[in-house]
Order: structure tokens, then C-alpha cells, then sequence
């Protein structure tokens, strides 16, 4: 009996295994746990909670699958390290309560989102772009989010970090408001004008 069929048959159930063992990909981790999250968003939306309750659970959604530590550094740019620790603290503690009371209206909605899933790009180590459509009721929405893995936290995981929504990112948004402030009066002026933003009353 020919022995070449057997080694061929072997070499392909090692090939196989191998495979198997391999851990995932960046991007396949980075796209799994951004569907983990937008699930969860979803879901917490439906509920349909009251207002006060709805911008607390997206506050521990927002802790859970946003890197904001990076998106406020992002969003102040270059000025950042003018700021001490403790005003980095306060002004992001302030830019995610704003972000999350601002859009808290907006994406609300009875029907669960059908979101198609682009290929992911690995835009350098330890950050992922994943691009999306997604479908709410009649409309249409092309959203890119972008992901970075934070590898300090054990487990290591991935979180959101930007999202540009039909071309407009969030991080180039609020920097273009943020720099005549930063400009005008520094971080002590941007926390007061985050302050009183987010003292106001909540539009309905």
C-alpha cells in the first residue's frame, strides 16, 4: 500500500489543528467586540428606560466598550499637556457625560438596528477600523468605528475610541469647538464651558 495518501492526509489534519489553535486576529477580535457592544447599546435602547435612567445605563455602556481617556486626548489635541492630572480627569468625566446626553435622544428607537459588518483594517498596531451600514426604520447611516485594544486592563480588550459618521468623525467635531476656547481662555475655560453644557437641561 502506497504510503503517500496516509502523509498527505496527515499533513492536512496537522494543518488543520494548527489553524484552530491560532489565536484570532486583531481585526476579528476588534470586529467582535464592537458587535458585543452595539448589541448591548441596542438592547438598553428598546428598553425605552426614562431619560435619567437611559444616560445611566449608557454611562456604564460607555465605560464598558468607549476608550474615552483617548478620545478626549484626541479631541483637546496639542493643548492636552498644558492640562494637569486633575483637569484631565474632570474635563473628560465632562466630555462623556455631554457626548453620552447629546446623543442619548438622537439614536433611541423601538427596532433593532440590521447593521452590516465591512472588513476591518488594521490601521496600525493595537488600532482597528471597522466601517458599517447601518439600517434604523427608513434610514441609512455609513459609520466607521474605530477601535483600539488596551492592553493595560486584564484581560486586554478592545474599545471604541472614534466614530465617524457619514465621514464625520466625533474627535475632529469637538476639536473644532474645543480649540478658540483652549485658545481664549485654556483648560480652565474648557471645563467651565463643559460644565455649563452639561448643566443644562436635557432636550427632549
Amino acid at each position: 500500500m502506497s504510503l503517500v495518501r496516509p502523509l498527505r492526509s496527515a499533513l492536512a489534519l496537522t494543518a488543520l489543528l494548527a489553524a484552530l489553535a491560532l489565536p484570532a486576529a486583531p481585526v476579528d477580535e476588534a470586529r467582535a467586540a464592537l458587535g458585543v457592544g452595539i448589541d448591548e447599546v441596542s438592547a438598553a435602547l428598546r428598553d425605552r428606560p426614562k431619560q435619567d435612567d437611559l444616560i445611566a445605563q449608557l454611562d456604564t455602556l460607555v465605560e464598558k466598550h468607549f476608550a474615552f481617556t483617548t478620545t478626549t486626548r484626541l479631541a483637546v489635541g496639542p493643548a492636552w499637556r498644558d492640562f494637569t492630572p486633575e483637569q484631565r480627569t474632570k474635563v473628560e468625566h465632562l466630555f462623556s457625560k455631554l457626548v453620552i446626553r447629546t446623543y442619548a435622544d438622537r439614536i433611541a428607537g423601538d427596532a433593532a438596528p440590521d447593521i452590516n459588518y465591512g472588513a476591518p483594517t488594521e490601521l496600525k498596531a493595537g488600532r482597528v477600523e471597522v466601517p458599517t451600514v447601518i439600517r434604523i426604520a427608513n434610514a441609512t447611516y455609513s459609520i466607521v468605528y474605530r477601535l483600539e485594544l488596551e492592553s493595560g486592563s486584564t484581560p486586554a480588550r478592545w474599545r471604541v475610541y472614534d466614530v465617524v459618521a457619514e465621514g464625520v468623525s466625533l474627535i475632529a467635531n469637538y476639536r473644532g469647538q474645543f480649540e478658540p476656547i483652549l485658545r481664549k481662555s485654556g483648560p480652565g475655560g474648557l471645563i467651565e464651558t463643559l460644565t455649563a453644557k452639561v448643566a443644562q437641561p436635557a432636550a427632549r
